[in-house]
């Protein structure tokens, strides 16, 4: 069964400290972020300057208007320090553009800052994410689909790239806005501002509880994607299958079972989400209207200058369409963070300790052949009831070579797995040249083997390129002459590309016995100390598969 994940955990300390780990992924970009933090502070800043320079602009105004054309407004303290004469319409009008000129430059660093930031992050996440899941034991993905795992790596991580390129740098600015804003209503009138910030508490109520809701819906979403895509994947990956047995309509209908899914929650949170939003506004708007006719009746009274009035105004409406923004942020945020808790719970399964780049490299080993099973029990992780493995003992000396026969579903594959490593038994020993498998180091004694399935998957690229998968330092010689053991050479050639052929989606260009020699050319190619063919041969034609014996004959002497 796969492993589902709980879609109504509550945000719990421990889910933050798994959050918090991106540190190791913000890290290496502080000095980065600190500057982005200093230009995000003085753009809000800005804004807010300008807001009250338009708020100046219209109190000028007004009073040339009524001093029938004799310029005024009173004195302001908040603007000495410029030196602009804070009077004339012509200067306010250049003070505006030139500030307007520093945010939109500094508006224009923050996003290419940001976003170099953000994408040199992905790209280790991404890099991260991909190595935990090929490091993963075999038995991982007997409980996960491939669709799931890709939705991982690419949804997932898209999710927590949108929060670190946009809504983290929005909402720290929208917060300066809201803070810096309240400080500068309260320096005009505290009457105002007092009425204004009677709202906020409930806004802020209603942010907490509709944000946890968003955060399980979002889970929920995001698990659902990865649900449909797991169903295409497999539909791809088998449309042979699907054709077949003209069962596209069936696959059609699993696909649009799934996206109704996902369009049902994505209209339940499009549903809360304006539900919010109308009651941000309503709030909001409310208290402007509140604002507005008190602040109407203290000017009336002398007790609110014009120009402060309208900077009054217009830094509410700032604050109000910051206030009401940061519930999109808010949102994304969470949506953000379940991306990470999802991916970090993904990446902290266990692993197989295994060589993925020069600082894990493991030491090189050399194996004789001798392989001995003494007892050996095993069943697999999600079967526990079926034994596949009844205490099996045997020995294969070095050089030998043995065959296994027996029903399908005796085991056979089985015995092939746990001499990879695949899995470990359950109990009893496994062993070569009288060492334990698990004291070898894992990556070097799968280098010593070569593995041939039952099922050959090649890699979407050219014939060349899938043999040398067993030996990346082979030079053309030596993959000619793997493909002329493995009897391949001929049909290789036959092509008109040659080895330049590219084999397709999984190998579906060429026939089944093609793929199979071609397996058997990357084994061959790999001269392993142990060669294991899983009905490797099961697909040739006699013809075939007696020229392929005789390869395997001389490859084993050799």
């Amino acid at each position: 069964m796969r492993k589902e994940i709980s879609e109504n955990r509550s945000f719990r300390w421990k889910n933050w400290k798994t959050v918090l780990r991106m540190g190791a992924y913000l890290r290496p970009h502080a000095w980065g972020y600190a500057i982005g933090v200093v230009i995000i502070s003085i753009s809000g800043v800005l804004t807010l300057m300008v807001t009250r320079l338009w708020g100046q602009l219209g109190g000028v105004g007004t009073a040339s208007s009524m001093k029938d054309g004799v310029a005024g407004a009173a004195p302001d303290a908040s603007l000495d320090f410029l030196p602009f004469d804070l009077n004339s319409l012509t200067e306010i009008g250049w003070l505006i553009l030139i500030v307007l000129g520093i945010q939109a430059a500094l508006s224009f660093t923050r996003v290419v800052l940001f976003a170099k930031m953000t994408e040199d992050m992905m790209l280790a996440m991404r890099k991260d994410a991909f190595e935990a899941i090929i490091s993963m034991p075999m038995g991982f993905f007997d409980t996960r689909r491939v669709g799931d795992l890709n939705s991982r790596v690419s949804a997932d991580v898209t999710s927590i790239q949108d929060v670190f390129t946009t809504t983290l740098s929005e909402l720290l600015r929208q917060l300066i806005i809201i803070v810096g804003g309240i400080l500068a209503l309260l320096y005009f009138s505290v009457t105002l501002t007092l009425l204004m910030l009677a709202t906020l508490p409930v806004m802020i109520i209603a942010a907490i509880l509709f944000g946890r809701f968003i955060r399980k819906l979002s889970k929920r979403t995001q698990d659902q994607v990865a649900e449909s895509n797991t169903i295409v994947q497999e539909t791809l990956t088998g449309i042979t299958s699907v054709k077949s047995f003209a069962n596209e309509a069936w696959e059609l209908m699993r696909y649009v079972g799934s996206i109704r899914d996902i369009r049902s929650l994505a209209m339940k949170g499009a549903i809360w989400r304006g539900a919010f939003g109308s009651f941000i506004i309503l709030f909001i708007f409310g208290a402007i209207t509140l604002v507005i006719f008190k602040g109407a009746e203290l000017m009336t009274t002398g007790g609110l200058a014009s120009e402060h009035f309208f900077t009054f105004l217009l830094m509410t409406g700032l604050v109000a369409g910051s206030i009401g923004g940061i519930a999109a942020q808010f949102s994304a945020l969470q949506r953000g963070l379940g991306a990470i808790e999802s991916l970090m719970e993904m990446m902290d399964e266990p692993r197989e300790v295994v060589e993925t780049n020069e600082a894990n490299a493991q030491k090189p080993v050399n194996l004789k052949g001798d392989v001995t099973f003494k007892d050996v029990y095993f069943h697999y992780p999600n079967r526990e009831d079926i034994a596949v493995l009844n205490g099996i003992t045997l020995r294969v000396a070095p050089g030998e070579r043995v065959a296994l026969v027996g029903a399908s579903g005796a085991g056979k594959s089985t015995i092939a797995s746990l001499l990879l490593r695949f899995h470990d038994p359950v109990s009893g020993d496994v062993s070569i040249d009288g060492t334990p498998l698990k004291d070898f180091p894992l990556s070097s004694l799968r280098k010593r083997m070569a593995f041939v399935p039952q099922e050959v998957i090649l890699f979407g690229g050219d014939i060349r390129t899938n043999i040398a998968y067993g030996r990346f330092d082979a030079t053309q010689a030596e993959i000619e002459a793997a493909a002329r053991k493995a009897n391949a050479f001929e049909f290789i050639q036959s092509f008109p590309e040659g080895f330049d052929t590219l084999v397709g989606e999984r190998g579906v260009q060429l026939s089944g016995g093609q793929r199979q020699r071609i397996a058997i050319a990357r084994a061959i190619l790999r001269d392993p100390d142990l060669l294991i063919l899983d009905e490797a041969t099961s697909a040739l034609d006699a013809s075939s598969e007696k020229e392929v014996q005789l390869a395997l004959d001389t490859l084993i002497k050799g």
